[in-house]
């Protein structure tokens, strides 16, 4: 009989997770079971996503007891030896405890990840390098963050006093393992040393051309203003708008076009649904689920905040990182100012591109990106892909 892996997900499970987490490779020589949880911890964020996954191995599930009873038929068929949870859950609600609570009592082998993959993993308000003035002002703007943290704080009292952790911990990246490396220790959780899944993706990657021409730039695209962004999970407002936005990027395009001789094309956002030519970007080319080979591809990348600047990075692409008017002053401009430090780049206003010299903002330093993919997406010598280290621990369990 094969082994078993429990995938616990918090969020809409999508093909585009299935891929990421290189579950095809892991499905070879295991069983999978995906059991996904936003209707019981996140009801109101399924509207964010536009497609819906059909999968024999894919579990909806809404209540707790309902969870108990399948996850126990697996504990009956497979037994406890042969099973390893794949956890996603965040202790950020009385549920995903009772959840993690349970896996624990039933002493099933756990994984879970540390592995974001961008430097900004970490940054909150509070260690933000602004006046307490401003501070109290995106408090103000994220209260429902806020409050969402603020109730972390008193989660994670009961996450040490039931003492909930996984045998083991994947963790990407020097500065990441420096920041759990005692924690690891004195609760004794192994670390992994893998990549973030962006990175991972590259080791796994085939050099395969799928565009004849190359001379192109990319625009990583974010969910908002057209669609809705992760701040949803907290029922934020998003501070930019269809209106303020498309419009400043196309112009901004458009400049850029005439002025590096080149074409923009657009690789959407993976919660997104944007057709091929699609008015919103002015009827430029948009191509899905092709991100890493794009940007392998292209000139050079522009995005306001993605973990896809791995990619860029790996293949030493400029990049460039932007703002508009309506994001200046907003926790938002914060993000990509702290990004663009770690990547060793400029932040532009996009919305005074005429100022720009577009060939100086094309020049980066190889040591930066080299430097930030070693603190946050990988720090092996032997670059092993993440499935393989996680096909490593099944056959020890």
């Amino acid at each position: 009989m094969k082994k078993l892996i429990i995938v616990l997900y918090p969020y809409k499970f999508r093909n585009f997770d299935w891929d990421r987490f290189e579950f095809e490779n892991l499905k070879k020589k295991n069983d999978l079971i995906i059991f996904e949880f936003i209707q019981l911890l996140y009801p109101h964020f399924i509207k964010a996503y536009f497609t819906d996954v059909d999968r024999k191995n894919l579990l909806s599930i809404s209540k707790i007891s309902e969870f108990k009873i399948k996850f126990n038929s697996l504990l009956e068929k497979y037994g406890d030896k042969n099973i390893l949870v794949m956890n996603f859950m965040k202790n950020d609600s009385i549920a995903s405890i009772q959840i993690n609570k349970f896996i624990l009592n039933n002493k099933i082998i756990s994984l879970e990840f540390f592995n974001p993959g961008i430097s900004t993993y970490n940054l909150s308000i509070s260690n933000m390098n602004n006046s307490l003035i401003q501070k109290i002002k995106y408090f103000y703007l994220r209260k429902n963050e806020t409050v969402q943290k603020v109730k972390g704080k008193i989660f994670n009292l009961l996450v040490k006093f039931y003492k909930l952790k996984p045998n083991y911990l994947l963790v990407s990246g020097s500065r990441l393992k420096k920041s759990v490396k005692k924690t690891c220790k004195v609760n004794q959780i192994k670390i992994i040393e893998g990549s973030s899944w962006d990175f991972s993706k590259i080791l796994n990657s085939k050099t395969k051309r799928i565009l004849k021409k190359k001379n192109f730039a990319l625009y990583l695209d974010a969910p908002g203003p057209k669609f809705l962004s992760d701040s949803h999970i907290y029922k934020e407002k998003l501070h930019e708008t269809v209106n303020h936005t498309y419009p400043s990027l196309n112009k901004f395009f458009s400049y850029i076009e005439k002025n590096l001789n080149l074409k923009i094309i657009v690789a959407p956002h993976p919660k997104t649904k944007i057709k091929n030519k699609s008015p919103l970007f002015n009827y430029r080319t948009v191509i899905s689920g092709k991100t890493l080979e794009l940007i392998r591809e292209s000139k050079f990348v522009l995005t306001r905040n993605s973990t896809a600047v791995t990619f860029a990075a790996f293949y030493n692409k400029p990049i460039i990182l932007f703002y508009t008017n309506e994001t200046r002053n907003t926790e938002a401009y914060q993000t990509s100012l702290y990004l663009s430090k770690s990547l060793g780049i400029k932040l532009i206003n996009i919305n005074e591109y005429s100022q720009l010299d577009l060939l100086k903002l094309l020049k980066f330093q190889k040591k930066k990106y080299k430097s930030y993919l070693h603190n946050f997406c990988n720090s092996q010598k032997t670059g092993v892909p993440n499935y393989k280290l996680i096909q490593k621990i099944i056959d020890n369990i």
